[in-house]
């Protein structure tokens, strides 16, 4: 047993009481000063593996145990406390006083606070969650700061002399931390590494926003270099082993925007009334090799993120604009999932094999729903493949039929598209309408998922799923609550089921509440995510799901199709089983984390142009919707789905509050969920996004 081993011991057999280095000293017999030395880095190694912990206030020591310390992440508020969101949920509260220097999205190790039963101290910093950030550089008064356009890192960063990049007063800029204080009142320091511009110069907001999240449009490079000696035409080389499907009538449909095109297919009815059904993917892991400069760097972005007007690719643009995009007329190598399904929407037959396809149209959703609408020029544009579109909405109707028989929740959606001016500012937001031709593809990718993760599943392949946990029980009572106020049946029964949160989804649809009970069951919906267990799907009422059908801007669908080509080439050996199960933990924990990040990307990137949307409209009236009802004052919402707050104290008389019914009321007026008001836009605070409303 060496130093450190016995360190922990002794520190273990004490059971969680203080120590000091003097009574380790005494207990280990220690005398010489070399000895000294050993015991005083041993507790240091200890520290810095989180195995013991300093208390600074008692100069002691103690063990760090699960009932008391924990590691979690710190979500700080611009006030100074916050709240420590561990893995395992149970978040824990940290008071201002108690943050001990740290800062926003930092791991930290934290110690339980006694006598309370959410209440936490950070003890130490782990890892350092902010490391750079966005926000308005000041100069003024000779003194240089950055103020954070995320509050939440709660302290403006002094820049030091000559380490501006001769930034000017009032322009964004990106700063890099430097120094981080002990002194949580002090603050931190940095250098500036990037100038964006000022404020409504052009695409400055957007920019601002991929900084603050650490997204990038550019590769280093070493990236680039690989990426730039990958050809961009197929070689004979690539043909091998591969069916080809050159011949047959395949083709792509996307949006008009959409450059990086990973799927397409083709289908046909056979004499017995079933389909044949194709779904193409692009096969990127021909390109991306394991552990090699691109796939490191796709692994570190996960995903694909598009904000307005901007991608930020997963992969370099000479892979996912060119040789892997299915354009048309070109042959491009895929993995293709073909599946035989029955008029009830059944599939019989699957395989999932390499091919060679060449796409003989590029289709947009708006040309398909043309066709589907009865537009005859458009049909006649595409005369060659109309009947085979028409095929596809029937399949596309079976597949949506039985997927609704089994209780699949279909929520509106509340995607937006900006129109700008020719200077590039926002002048409208526009509700993304969808019609039956991206259902149509949505049903066929489904159903792709599906087959592909069921074969892995029965094959008992490491694989990455998609899962969808049920709903929480308190969040669940709550919406209950609100829809049986609101006059929607619910049906009770012990375990939740998709149909019962369906029903009342169609019954919501109704009525004038349909938008609010479709957001609030939104919000009580656990967040979908990646696993290497399979739990199954609670949204889509799958047993069995996974993401396979967008390699180029996925990572996670990377990964399954190297476990698939693996699978069906019969490759499949002791070493490749555990090679995958750790590719696919790693990929899962991984690609979590870069979706939540994406995520919150575009919705603040959505909340920015919403905002410059709002900023040409202060002072004109809109019908809205109340969205949320605070004891603070109400949310309403406009048709464009643009979202404005009313304060309390702005609403008149004074108010009640019950979180029942969701309202405020007095004797005159009650304000209620999903009722309708006539607000002015009042103004618009751009530091925290918000949009202020008042009663018209």
């Amino acid at each position: 047993m060496n130093i450190n081993e016995k360190i922990l011991q002794l520190a273990r057999d004490l059971d969680g009481k203080y120590f000091t280095a003097k009574q380790l000293r005494g207990i280990l017999q220690v005398k010489s000063t070399a000895e000294r030395q050993i015991v005083a880095q041993a507790l240091e190694d200890l520290q810095n593996s989180n195995e013991i912990v300093f208390d600074q206030r008692n100069r002691r020591y103690r063990i760090v145990d699960g009932r008391d310390f924990g590691t979690a992440v710190f979500e700080c508020n611009a006030r100074g406390f916050g709240f420590l969101i561990r893995e395992d949920g149970g978040d824990l509260f940290v008071p201002a006083s108690k943050s001990n220097g740290a800062f926003h999205l930092d791991t930290v190790l934290y110690r339980r606070v006694e006598d309370t039963a959410d209440e936490a101290e950070i003890v130490k910093v782990i890892k350092r969650g902010m490391t750079q950030i966005v926000g308005t550089y000041d100069k003024s008064n000779n003194a240089r700061f950055v103020i954070p356009d995320d509050r939440r890192f709660n302290k403006d960063v002094y820049i030091q002399p000559k380490r501006d990049l001769n930034a000017k007063n009032g322009q964004k800029v990106v700063v890099r931390i430097t120094l981080y204080p002990n002194d949580r009142h002090a603050k931190p320091e940095g250098e500036i590494v990037q100038v964006l511009g000022f404020e409504g110069e052009k695409n400055v907001d957007m920019l601002s926003v991929a900084a603050a999240y650490g997204l990038s449009r550019n590769f280093d490079e070493k990236v680039n270099a690989y990426a730039d000696k990958i050809p961009q035409k197929l070689t004979e080389s690539d043909y091998a082993d591969r069916r080809d499907l050159r011949s047959e009538k395949i083709f792509t449909i996307d949006g008009e925007d959409a450059k990086d095109l990973d799927d397409a297919v083709s289908v046909r009815q056979n004499t017995d009334g079933t389909f044949n059904l194709k779904v193409h993917i692009a096969d990127v892991s021909h390109y991306v090799k394991p552990s090699g400069d691109i796939d490191k760097e796709a692994f570190a972005r996960g995903t694909s993120v598009y904000l307005p007007q901007m991608v930020f690719p997963m992969l370099p643009p000479q892979l996912s604009n060119g040789i892997c995009s299915l354009y048309q007329h070109v042959d491009r190598l895929a993995v293709t999932c073909e599946m035989t399904i029955d008029v009830k929407g059944k599939v019989t037959e699957s395989d999932v094999y390499l091919s060679v396809i060449n796409s003989c149209h590029r289709l947009t959703y708006t040309d398909v729903q043309a066709i589907f609408d009865g537009n005859k020029q458009t049909a006649e544009r595409y005369a060659d493949i109309t009947d085979d579109l028409f095929v596809m909405k029937r399949l596309a109707e079976i597949l949506q039929d039985k997927r609704n028989k089994r209780g699949n929740i279909e929520f509106a959606s509340k995607e937006v598209n900006f129109e700008y001016d020719d200077d590039g500012n926002v002048v409208d937001v526009v509700p993304q309408e969808n019609g039956f031709s991206h259902q149509l593809i949505e049903e066929f990718m489904i159903v792709a998922n599906e087959t592909v993760a069921e074969y892995a599943s029965v094959c008992c392949y490491p694989f990455v799923y998609r899962v969808h946990d049920k709903p929480d029980e308190e969040k669940l009572a709550v919406l209950t609550a609100l829809m049986t106020g609101l006059g929607i049946n619910v049906k009770r029964s012990r375990q939740i089921h998709n149909s019962v949160l369906q029903d009342a989804l169609i019954q919501a649809s109704k009525t004038p509440y349909f938008h609010l009970i479709n957001d609030v069951m939104l919000r009580t919906m656990q967040k979908a995510k990646y696993s290497d267990v399979n739990t199954g799907h609670f949204g889509l009422a799958s047993k069995c799901y996974c993401h396979f059908t967008s390699p180029i801007r996925r990572y996670p669908d990377l990964v399954v199709h190297r476990i698939l080509k693996t699978a069906v080439s019969g490759k499949m050996t002791d070493k490749a089983l555990r090679a995958y199960a750790d590719m696919a933990f790693d990929a899962a924990k991984q690609s979590n984390i870069r979706e939540k990040i994406a995520d919150e990307a575009e919705r603040k990137a959505d909340d920015v142009k919403k905002c410059a949307y709002a900023q040409t409209v202060i002072g004109q009236s809109f019908s809205a919707r109340i969205s949320g009802v605070t004891e603070r004052g109400i949310y309403a919402e406009l048709d464009n789905t643009v979202e404005g707050f009313i304060p309390v104290a702005n609403l008149g008389e004074r108010f009640s509050y019950n979180p029942q019914l969701f309202c405020l009321y007095n004797d005159a007026v009650r304000y209620s969920l999903g009722d309708k008001i006539e607000i002015v836009v009042a103004g618009v605070n751009k530091e925290a996004c918000k949009i202020d409303f008042e009663l018209a």
